[in-house]
């Protein structure tokens, strides 16, 4: 979520991007009998694929990224509905993934899980990513002014459509690694998560005016989100108590980023009217 959102934009899909994942691996293990890598390829191109389309209706077609995303959150939900395996074969209900190279991609070293290690790789390589090469830095000069990353020679569509193909890329490794762990899927899978995702973007310092933030943050926020939702857990919270809990969050990150906003444009005009002055004063001195 942290692409779409250093961009100024949004990526309401990532939970249906998930479910339709983790259904493509699973028809194509379960109910085509093809090799475990060829379902893991399936599912990660199938991510990038989602997230170009979304790219398409956002670039090209020049819709907002919130209807754009909300779009195919609704159809890409409904895609999977219709290629479910559960529906075509009712008996893959009770089945489970047997496949050895799709069942060892969760799993531990020691303590340490698997999932960990994915994270501490990804997060490593996007800072790269971010920091040290041209698409990091036009990825935050589109999103902190998108007219003068324009009139700078940025190719601001192709910086866009990169950011909605990682967001479709990362969602489905985190599919891989959910469908390896349950041994199976369901067409729920991944329902309300691109709130969480949201979350932890904004939680983590990502602007949701675009161009400040990082990875790192968005992954921090997400291990914030965890920590409450599996606090209140063994304190005997369960319900609806811990979204309550996170939306609450939510909203005092949002609160903090407008008050920074502010805070940024404000000192942003002071230095302005200070400079006016001091040229006025330079030339009347003259």
């Amino acid at each position: 979520m942290a692409f779409p959102l250093l961009l100024g934009g949004i990526d309401l899909s990532v939970g249906s991007i998930m479910g339709l994942v983790a259904m493509v691996v699973f028809d194509a293990t379960l109910l085509f009998h093809l090799p475990g890598w060829v379902a893991i390829l399936a599912g990660l191109l199938t991510g990038i694929l989602a997230g170009l389309f979304n790219a398409f209706l956002i670039v090209r077609v020049k819709i907002q990224p919130f209807i754009a995303t909300l779009a195919t959150l609704v159809g890409y939900r409904g895609l999977t509905y219709a290629i479910s395996g559960r529906q075509i074969n009712p008996d893959l209900t009770v089945v489970a993934i047997k496949d050895p190279l799709l069942l060892h991609l969760d799993g531990k070293v020691g303590q340490i899980p698997y999932a960990f290690i994915y994270l501490v790789v990804i997060v490593i390589l996007t800072m790269i990513l971010l920091r040290f090469t041209r698409f990091g830095i036009n990825i935050y000069a589109v999103g902190g002014n998108l007219l003068a990353a324009r009139l700078a020679g940025i190719d601001a569509d192709r910086v866009k459509t990169t950011a909605y193909l990682l967001s479709g890329l990362f969602t489905a490794i985190a599919a891989l690694v959910l469908t390896s762990r349950m041994q199976s899927t369901q067409e729920g899978l991944g329902q309300s998560l691109e709130l969480s995702a949201i979350a932890a973007g904004v939680i983590g310092g990502v602007s949701l005016n675009g161009g400040i933030g990082s990875t790192f943050g968005a992954a921090l926020g997400a291990f914030l989100i965890g920590t409450l939702s599996t606090g209140l857990i063994l304190i005997g919270v369960t319900g609806y108590a811990p979204q309550v809990v996170i939306g609450v969050v939510l909203l005092i990150a949002v609160l903090y980023d407008r008050f920074t906003v502010a805070r940024r444009k404000r000192k942003w005009l002071e230095r302005q009217h200070q400079d006016s002055a001091a040229i006025g004063s330079t030339t009347s001195s003259t």
